[in-house]
C-alpha cells in the first residue's frame, strides 16, 4: 500500500467538502433504533484545533470589557487557531495565538498562582506572539483582544464581574486549581471567532506565510507540488480526543538515525504540511461521521462519487431505516450507507463510476497508529461482493403467520462464534477478518466456520438466557453452510435435496418439533405458560437438542435412539402424528443405504434442520405441502 494512495485519497475527500468546514454535524452512533445520543463531527480548518472553553470573554472594538460569562464545568467545544507546537505542547511554555488559558491570557496571572520566575512567562510569550498577529493586516481582526489583555487584569475583571462565583467559585482570591480552565474571545456585535470562516482563513493565510519564511521546502510527495513547505509535524487525536497515536511520525534521531539509510526524515518522505493537515483532518472528520470503533481498531468506509454506500456501523450492526438523498449532507456518500436496503431489495440502479474506500486503523504502541488494512474499488465491485455475501447467507424465517428473509449481521455472526463474553480484541479481530472475506469474495475463513459448528451442535451447553442464544446460533451456522455452497441450496426448504447432512438435519428438526409440541402441552395443561417456560432456565430439552452432538458425529446410531423415545412417548401423543410420520417417510426415501451410514455429518445438517423447522410452523395448505 502505497503512503500516498491513502493520503491523496482523503486530500480529495477534504476539497469535496470545503463547505463543511467548521460546521458541526450532528451524527447517531450506532444502531438508530437505539437511544444513543448524537455526537458531534467537525471537519476542522487548516492550521486549527478544538478544545473545551470553560468562560467566554466578550470585549468592544476599543478593547474594554463587555462581560464574561460561565460556559460550564465540561466546557464548551470551541475552534481555535492553533501553531504546529501548540498543538503539540506538553509542559513547555508554547502559546495559542488567540484562545488561551488563564497563565497564558491573565497578566495578573502571578498575583494569585506563585510563579518560579519573577515574570510571568508564560503571558509575555502569549502576548508577543500576539502582537506579531495583529501587526498584520491578516491579523487585525484580533486587535480588541489584544489591547484588552495588555491593559487589563482578566482575573481581576472577572471576580467583579461575578463569573468566578457563576462558576462555585466563592472565594475572592481563586487558586491556582481554578485558574485552569481554557478562555475564549469575541468581539461584541462581530461574528464568533470560532464560528466565522473570514476569522478562519486569516488565521491560515497570515500561518502559511510564517511557515514559508522558517520552515524547509521541497517536493510534497502527495500532490508532486514543488517548493512547499514541508514539515515532519503531523497531527494525533484521529481516533478520539486524546488520542496520542499519529500515523507519520519521526523521532528516530538518534544513533540508528533512520534504519541507518537518511539523515533527516525529509529524505525518507516529504509531504507539505497543507497537504498533512487536509489528509489528517478528513480522516479524523471521517472517523466521527461514520467509523465503527472496537477497542481502538477503527473500521471505516467512504465513498468519492458515490450516489449510495454503506457505513461501517451499518455494515456491522444491522440496517437502520431508509432516508432520501439530502444535498446539505457531506460529501462522504453517507447516503448510501441509508439507501443500502433499498438498492439490495428493489434493485435499484447503482452508479457504477465511483469509488469506495474501507480503511482499518489501530494502534500498536501507545504512539503508533497503523493502517492494517486499506483498499479502494469501483462501487459496482463493492455492492456485488455485499450483495454476494448477504444473498448467500440469506434463509426463509416464519413467523408472525409470514415469510421473512433473514441474515445475521456481522455483529450477530462474530458474537454466535464466539459469544459476547469474547474480548473486543478477539472481536475485533474477527470482524477484520470477515471484513477481508466479504470483499476477497472468499467463505468464512475455517477456524471459524469450525467454532461455529462446534457451538450450534451443543444445545446443551446453552443457558437460557445466553446471548446470543442457541436458535441464533444455530441460524447463522446453517446461513454460513449455506453461503459456503455457492448458491447449491435456496433460501428454504428443498424436498428434493439429496445431501446427506441436509437429510439428517431434516429428520432430526422433525423429532424436535413433534416433541417439543407434546412438552409444551403438558406445561399448558399443568397451568404453566409459554411464557413462565420460556424463563425457565431449567426448561427441558428435547432428546433431539440433548443428543445433537453426538448425532452430528455418529448419526445412525443416535437417530435410532432418538427416534425409538419418540415413537415410544411423544408421538403417539402429538396431534401432528400423521403429518410427522409422512415426513419421515419421505425424506428416509432419500437417504439411500449408500447415505444411511454412521459418519460425522457436516455443518449443512444444520441448514437441512432449519429449513425444516422453519417449513413445519409455516401455514401452508395441503397442496403446498405436497410440492
Amino acid at each position: 500500500m502505497s503512503l500516498m494512495t491513502w493520503i491523496n485519497d482523503l486530500i480529495t475527500v477534504y476539497d469535496r467538502n470545503q463547505k463543511w468546514i467548521g460546521k458541526f454535524k450532528l451524527v447517531r452512533a450506532g444502531n438508530p433504533a437505539k437511544k444513543i445520543p448524537e455526537k458531534n463531527a467537525l471537519l476542522l480548518p487548516i492550521s486549527h484545533t478544538t478544545v473545551k472553553a470553560q468562560y467566554e470573554v466578550v470585549v468592544n472594538k476599543e478593547g474594554e470589557l463587555v462581560e464574561a460569562d460561565f460556559l460550564g464545568k465540561k466546557g464548551e467545544l470551541t475552534i481555535i487557531p492553533a501553531t504546529i507546537d501548540a498543538n503539540s505542547r506538553t509542559r513547555n511554555v508554547v502559546p495559542c495565538p488567540v484562545h488561551d488559558k488563564f497563565q497564558y491570557v491573565a497578566r495578573d496571572y502571578q498575583k494569585y498562582v506563585p510563579l518560579k520566575a519573577t515574570q510571568n512567562e508564560a503571558y509575555h510569550s502569549y502576548l508577543q506572539q500576539l502582537e506579531t498577529l495583529v501587526a498584520t493586516s491578516d491579523g487585525q481582526i484580533f486587535q480588541p483582544v489584544f489591547e484588552y489583555l495588555k491593559h487589563h487584569d482578566l482575573i481581576h475583571d472577572l471576580i467583579e464581574q461575578g463569573t468566578f462565583a457563576a462558576a462555585g467559585i466563592q472565594n475572592r482570591q481563586p487558586e491556582k486549581k481554578d485558574l485552569a480552565g481554557f478562555i475564549r474571545f469575541r468581539i461584541a456585535g462581530e461574528k464568533a471567532f470560532w464560528e466565522d470562516p473570514v476569522a478562519f482563513d486569516k488565521w491560515d493565510r497570515y500561518y502559511q506565510n510564517l511557515l514559508n519564511e522558517g520552515e524547509p521546502h521541497g517536493i510534497s510527495y502527495a500532490t508532486g507540488m514543488s517548493d512547499q513547505v514541508l514539515t515532519t509535524h503531523h497531527p494525533r487525536a484521529i481516533r478520539y480526543p486524546g488520542d496520542g497515536a499519529k500515523l507519520i511520525s519521526s523521532n528516530d534521531s538518534d544513533n540508528y538515525t533512520y534504519r541507518g539509510r537518511f539523515w533527516t526524515p525529509e529524505e525518507v518522505v516529504g509531504l507539505s504540511y497543507r497537504d498533512s493537515q487536509k489528509a489528517h483532518l478528513a480522516l479524523k472528520w471521517l472517523i466521527e461521521l461514520q467509523g465503527l470503533n472496537i477497542d481502538g481498531r477503527i473500521f471505516l468506509v467512504w465513498g468519492v462519487g458515490v450516489k449510495k454506500i454503506i457505513t461501517m456501523n451499518q455494515f456491522y450492526a444491522g440496517f437502520g431505516e431508509i432516508k432520501g438523498l439530502d444535498e446539505n449532507r457531506p460529501n462522504t456518500d453517507m447516503d448510501l450507507a441509508t439507501q443500502f436496503r433499498k438498492t439490495f431489495w428493489q434493485g435499484n440502479e447503482i452508479q457504477p463510476h465511483g469509488q469506495v474506500y474501507l480503511m482499518e486503523l489501530d494502534a500498536a504502541t501507545q504512539g503508533r497508529l497503523g493502517i492494517l488494512n486499506y483498499r479502494s474499488m469501483d462501487v459496482q465491485t463493492y455492492f456485488n461482493r455485499i450483495v454476494t455475501w448477504y444473498e448467500g447467507m440469506q434463509l426463509t424465517r416464519y413467523y408472525q403467520q409470514a415469510d421473512h428473509a433473514w441474515n445475521p449481521s456481522l455483529k450477530q455472526l462474530i458474537e454466535s462464534v464466539y459469544g459476547t463474553k469474547g474480548s473486543d480484541k478477539i472481536l475485533k479481530n474477527a470482524l477484520s477478518r470477515v471484513i477481508q472475506a466479504i470483499f476477497d469474495g472468499q467463505a468464512l475463513p475455517k477456524d471459524m466456520q469450525r467454532q461455529l459448528y462446534v457451538r450450534a451442535s451443543h444445545p446443551t451447553s446453552f443457558k437460557a438466557e445466553s446471548s446470543p442464544n442457541w436458535q441464533t446460533v444455530c441460524l447463522t451456522t446453517a446461513a454460513v453452510w449455506k453461503h459456503k455452497a455457492k448458491g447449491r441450496f435456496k433460501m428454504g426448504l428443498n424436498r428434493q435435496e439429496t445431501d446427506r447432512s441436509y437429510l439428517f438435519g431434516r429428520l432430526l428438526a422433525v423429532a424436535d418439533v413433534v416433541e417439543q409440541g407434546v412438552l409444551d402441552a403438558k406445561e399448558k395443561e399443568g397451568g404453566q405458560t409459554s411464557a413462565d417456560h420460556m424463563r425457565d432456565s431449567k426448561r427441558r430439552l428435547t432428546n433431539a437438542r440433548r443428543y445433537m452432538s453426538a448425532f452430528s458425529q455418529r448419526p445412525v446410531t443416535a437417530w435410532k435412539h432418538i427416534y425409538e423415545q419418540l415413537q415410544k412417548a411423544y408421538l403417539p401423543q402429538s396431534k401432528f402424528q400423521f403429518k410427522a410420520q409422512k415426513e419421515f417417510d419421505q425424506i428416509m426415501e432419500l437417504l439411500d443405504s449408500d447415505k444411511y451410514v454412521d459418519q460425522p455429518l457436516d455443518g449443512t445438517f444444520l441448514l437441512g434442520f432449519s429449513h425444516q423447522r422453519n417449513a413445519w410452523f409455516k401455514k401452508a395448505t395441503e397442496n403446498e405441502e405436497e410440492k
